[in-house]
Order: C-alpha cells, then structure tokens, then sequence
C-alpha cells in the first residue's frame, strides 16, 4: 500500500497550535524562598551584634531586605504582565484570532520602544505572514530602556527572523551576544540554543555549534514545539560539517514534527546540496510543496 501523502504549504507551521499551548509565567518560589532565608540569617546576624557594633547590622539588614522587596515588585509586575501578553497569545489559534490579539497588544504597547515584551508578542502574531514586519517590529526595540531579563529574549527571536530570511551573518552578531545560562526556562534555553546553533553553523563554527546542539535532545517532551528549531539547526550543522547522513536523519526527524519547515529547503536561494537532500527526503515520504510564501534559507 502506497504511503498517503504529506500536505506540504512550503511556509511556517500555523502559530496556532503553538500559542495555545504557550506556558503561563510564573513566579520562582523556590527562589524567593531562598532569598527569604538568606534575610532571615542577615537580621538574626544583625542582632548577635547588636551588643557589639549597635544599630548598624540592623540597619542594614534593613536596608538589604527593602532592595530585595523592590527587586521581588519589580519581578512580580514582569510576571505579570508576561502572563497577560500570554493569555492574549493563546486566543490567536487561527488569523481572525491572531488579528484580534495584535489590536489588543498594540493597544497596549507603552512608547519609546520600553514595551519589550509587547514588541515581541507582536513580532510572532505578524511573522506568520510578513517575517519583514516582524524585523522591524523588533529592530525597533531600544535594548537600553527595555528590562535586562528579556535582551536575550529579543536577540534570539530577531536572530530566528533573521535566519528566516537568510541574513545569517546578522543573526551571528546577535548570537555571539546571547547567554543561554541566563534563560531559567527550558523550552526558552533550547530555543535560544537552537538558533545560536543555526548562526553558527552557517556562519563558519559548525563545530561550536554541534557542541552546543549535543546538549539538547530535540526529541525531549519538555521543549514542545522547539524540537523543529533543533532539528533545523542540526540539518545545517551536520551539512556544515559534511555528516550528510546525519543531516538526512535529522531532516526525516523534521518532516515528522513540521513537513513546512523541510519544504522551504526546496525553494530558489537555498544552497543546492540542500536543496537536494530536501527533495531526497520529501521525495522518499511522497510529500510534495506547493509553496505559499518565500522563506530564504541561505
């Protein structure tokens, strides 16, 4: 019997399946318990020594703890507002849905380019359909008065568009600068890796970036939707490092978690071994692109 045949649109895979099953941010108590205990050691300190250098160990205890409570403010208001632009994210399951989201979020996009992550929430609606909006919906953003916890959040994700588009040396500069140690979040830090892997691999540090790839396992439930960026990553790595049997396996890996990203390996600007191996592989699971949009993958 005849394999049944892929439906190929040679475009991204629908933000919709992925925003309904984004992760509502959340506080780190384990951290904030943390953070109590060390207050906690710092007053009782405070008051063995009282007798001996007098108020001062209270006082600054005192002063530590009122730093630690604006700190633990400012991160809960972040939280927060994460979760709004999330809960707004997972209403847009389908275009109506993904219009109604980007009129919510630009409603409530703070001037000056200090809305980070509102720029970025509507950098993923409109990139669905217009990766170059979504460039400049993030080129946008002023890194100087946006938050230090989302730089990277930023970086990575103008970094992916960048990639979409085929301006890897422009994703490379935005690489170099991001930290995956500083990304807590799972799914987050595998996203980030995935297109750090990607730059590097098509920018001449293949071998850095299958370092890198080899610490995440695309096939890990906990990275969701993430395991086709991986997947990506890994077919331009194992390309660049001329393992062409293991970029094979990892484009048949990538056409079962989304046959779209494999279909835009085949249209015009791809490298032709790419290309190639594209077709070899669509070819082998009867899958045919019948291409909606351009996505250079030079």
């Amino acid at each position: 019997m005849a394999k049944p045949k892929k439906q190929i649109t040679a475009a991204p895979r629908d933000a919709g399946e992925a925003l309904g099953q984004l992760e509502q941010p959340t506080m780190n108590w384990k951290v904030i318990g943390l953070l109590g205990v060390a207050l906690a050691v710092v007053w009782v300190i405070g008051g063995i020594l009282m007798p001996t250098i007098g108020y001062v160990g209270l006082i600054v205890a005192g002063v530590l703890t009122a730093v630690a409570l604006g700190f633990l403010i400012w991160i809960w208001r972040l939280t927060r507002k994460s979760a709004d632009i999330a809960a707004i994210l997972k209403s847009a399951t389908d275009k109506e849905g993904r219009a109604a989201a980007l009129e919510q979020l630009r409603a409530r996009q703070a001037p000056g380019g200090k809305d980070a992550l509102n720029a970025i929430a509507q950098a993923q609606l409109v990139a669905q359909e217009h990766p170059a909006e979504a460039i400049k919906i993030l080129e946008a953003i002023d890194l100087k008065k946006a938050p230090a916890l989302v730089h990277d959040d930023v970086r990575a994700n103008l970094a992916m568009f960048y990639l979409m588009t085929g301006r890897a040396r422009d994703a490379r500069e935005l690489a170099d600068e991001i930290r995956l140690d500083r990304q807590p979040q799972a799914k987050a830090k595998a996203m980030y890796a995935a297109v750090v892997a990607e730059a590097f691999a098509r920018t001449g540090k293949a071998e850095d970036a299958r370092k890198l790839l080899e610490t995440y396992d695309p096939d890990d439930k906990e990275f969701g939707q993430v395991a086709g960026m991986l997947l990506r990553a890994q077919v331009y790595t194992y390309m660049a490092t001329k393992k062409r049997g293991r970029a094979k396996q990892a484009m048949e890996q990538l056409l079962e978690v989304d046959p779209n990203m494999v279909a835009a390996f085949v249209q015009r600007g791809t490298r032709p071994e790419l290309s190639r191996l594209a077709k070899q592989v669509l070819a082998g699971a009867g899958a045919l692109p019948k291409q909606k949009m351009r996505v250079r993958t030079r």
